[in-house]
């Protein structure tokens, strides 16, 4: 019935954050702490590449790790474009295998909270497997603060002269006990008017106390663990960024 990350949500994506685009300065903040990191580096949920490329343009050796085709293969695009190559890899974070171990691995801007909540030990494991020893992950989390329920919003991007996407976002319900907030998102294609395509997601987002993601970390075997607000800006703190080291 849902389909997530396909082609239209894809289109979206890219128009909307295109390659290079920082997102309340995540590229910034990120950048900042692969600098003096040593050995590779992986995105996981690299999307369309929209981080990855930038950081490979600076010399940064990054792969990326993404469920989604659609996104992958636009991500393929993209690196063409900008005369970059890295490794790619269509994966399921929760059977993550890689051919190697990474020194870093990065999950910026909320893309963890997009997980299924009851199978989260099982990524941190994958996560924790797939670091070299010394090795950091270092992962957003976001919480709803401007949730409202029953709200609809409605937009129109215009992708050409005579194409453009209408995106209707519908919030559904806030569930307290299973910590998520969910959407119902609808993607039309309009061609001089008239709908050419249409795709619907239900997006769920899920969120984490401090204390709580805190203990899921040093139960997956990281020992270090810190968290810092708003990119180290500690605005609003409805973004958190754990650095969770495997000793």
């Amino acid at each position: 019935m849902f389909k997530e990350y396909g082609e239209l949500s894809t289109k979206l994506y890219e128009h909307t954050k295109p390659i290079g685009h920082s997102i309340d300065g995540d590229i910034e903040y990120y950048e900042q702490k692969l600098t003096n990191r040593q050995g590779p580096i992986l995105e996981a949920g690299v999307g369309t590449g929209r981080m990855l490329i930038p950081f490979l343009k600076k010399g940064i050796a990054i792969d990326g790790v993404d469920l989604s085709f659609d996104m992958l293969d636009q991500c393929k695009k993209n690196m063409q474009t900008h005369q970059v190559d890295t490794n790619l890899y269509q994966q399921d974070l929760m059977q993550l295998s890689l051919p190697k171990t990474y020194d870093t691995i990065i999950m910026p801007t909320g893309s963890f909270c997009l997980l299924p909540k009851h199978h989260i030990d099982v990524l941190l494991q994958n996560i924790y497997q797939s670091l070299a020893k010394g090795g950091q992950f270092i992962f957003d989390i976001l919480f709803p603060a401007n949730f409202k329920a029953n709200e609809t919003a409605i937009n129109r991007y215009t992708l050409t002269k005579d194409s453009g996407i209408l995106f209707t976002s519908v919030s559904k319900e806030m569930n307290w006990i299973e910590q998520q907030v969910s959407y119902i998102h609808k993607y039309e294609l309009l061609h001089q008017g008239t709908i050419q395509q249409t795709e619907i997601s239900h997006f769920t987002l899920f969120w984490y106390g401090l204390n709580e993601l805190n203990m899921l970390l040093k139960n997956a075997g990281f020992s270090r663990v810190d968290d810092e607000m708003d990119y180290g800006k500690a605005q609003s703190g409805s973004i958190v960024t754990f650095i969770a080291e495997k000793v």
